[in-house]
């Protein structure tokens, strides 16, 4: 996992609902990497988009990955 999902799983944590914009703004990482996060961790089942469109959430497998792995990150 690298830096930037860990930012995209910290926003998302523990059970926020937001759209790419959302996330961007509280992680400041630029659009590219924020979409290039999301389909990466959408790939690896860790989020799933929600309605209503555009929104993405975590998974308990999201939760799990980013409180064993997000913590390397710090």
């Amino acid at each position: 996992m690298n830096p930037a999902e860990v930012a995209v799983l910290a926003a998302l944590h523990p059970d926020n609902t937001l759209t790419a914009a959302q996330i961007q703004l509280s992680s400041t990482l630029t659009g590219w990497r924020i979409r290039n996060a999301l389909a990466q961790l959408e790939s690896r089942g860790l989020i799933i988009p929600s309605h209503p469109r555009g929104r993405w959430r975590i998974t308990d497998r999201g939760r799990i990955a980013f409180t064993t792995k997000g913590s390397r990150f710090g």
